[in-house]
């Protein structure tokens, strides 16, 4: 049961959470999670030292790997640019570069894959002032759906396109489906949340104004309709996400050379991204849940067993790799960028 305290001075509301939800938000229950999920995964075998042996002789294949981990850090900076600019937030390539590896970096240092957003955003609502809070947060959170979308649309068009070579695959035909219907569902509600009926539709408006944060729901919708008037700069944005993901879905083959296992580079786009959705869930990157999810793709899909050890050393490259948002954010704190406010416009316009 949730208790409020009301001061009579400031006239603000504390609410004290019931226990179990402080309990679910606890940094120590995710770092607890995953550290029971990678003891089992060594329990059972699945995480077996004598994959790192030959690691020593081919670790050129791991430099690869690292180095194909830092592309995408300027592909995903230029697509919240122009994300950015969709919700007609005024902001450099730069500054939107250093919100992005500072996010990153905090990605590692916060005790979930999606922690940085936190402080990506806070550094967005700072920048753009009082009254830009929501289109702040809209433009982080839709810059995550972006990213998510794109992970979905590489391993869908590997499906398509590489059909011959992956019938062989366990539940190949399922997956496809699979596939099908979220990246078409998903291009399929952007069409209608961003259709001119929805958002001029009283009755829309007045259920969404029933919702919990209405007004953000009314912020994302007006979000969607921006993209559909624009439609160009949306398949820019996808598109900027599936080639961020291939980037790293290639690093993921060079690490699957690495510790000896072969796999085809059509099958390793089909997987590969699916097993990155993994690492949503994990702590830190991805480590836990994430490295179970490895594992089990590799050896439900592609039949192969050592998915927790490709699983591992890719979330510790990545790691490593977030670390390069360490100098943009001390960089921040040593040059405090001044606070921008802009009337915000009746309409989000893009040039």
């Amino acid at each position: 049961m949730n208790c409020f305290a009301v001061t009579e001075t400031s006239a603000i509301v504390h609410v004290v959470q019931p226990a179990w939800k402080r309990l679910l938000r606890s940094p120590w229950l995710k770092i607890l999670v995953a550290a029971l999920a990678l003891g089992l995964l060594v329990y059972f075998n699945r995480i077996d030292p004598a994959a790192f042996s030959g690691i020593s002789q081919r670790w050129p294949w791991l430099v690869a790997a690292f180095l194909l981990m830092i592309p995408p850090y300027a592909i995903v900076s230029y697509r919240f640019w122009l994300v950015l600019r969709i919700q007609g937030i005024n902001a450099t390539g730069g500054q939107a570069t250093r919100w992005t590896m500072i996010g990153s970096f905090f990605d590692v240092c916060m005790p979930s894959s999606s922690g940085g957003d936190v402080m990506k955003a806070g550094y967005v609502v700072k920048h753009s002032g009082k009254g830009w809070r929501t289109r702040s947060l809209m433009a982080v959170a839709f810059d995550r759906i972006l990213g998510l979308l794109g992970l979905f649309v590489l391993a869908w068009l590997a499906c398509l396109t590489g059909w011959s070579l992956i019938q062989d695959l366990p539940r190949a035909t399922s997956l496809v489906l699979f596939l099908t219907t979220v990246c078409c569902g998903a291009l399929l509600a952007f069409r209608i949340l961003g259709s001119q009926t929805v958002q001029s539709s009283r009755r829309v408006q007045a259920f969404v104004q029933r919702l919990p944060a209405s007004k953000q729901i009314s912020n994302l919708i007006g979000t969607f309709h921006a993209l559909r008037r624009h439609r160009g700069l949306f398949w820019a944005t996808l598109g900027l996400s599936v080639l961020n993901h291939l980037c790293w879905s290639l690093s993921l083959l060079c690490i699957c050379a690495a510790v000896g296992l072969q796999v085809g580079l059509v099958h390793g786009l089909i997987v590969f991204p699916l097993a990155i959705f993994g690492n949503v869930f994990g702590f830190a990157g991805g480590f836990g849940v994430g490295t179970a999810a490895f594992d089990l793709l590799f050896m439900s899909l592609l039949g192969l067993h050592g998915g927790a050890v490709v699983g591992l050393l890719f979330q510790v490259l990545g790691a490593m790799s977030r670390l390069l948002g360490l100098p943009f954010f001390l960089w921040s704190r040593r040059h405090p960028e001044a606070t921008l406010v802009q009337p915000p416009p009746a309409t989000v316009a893009v040039e």
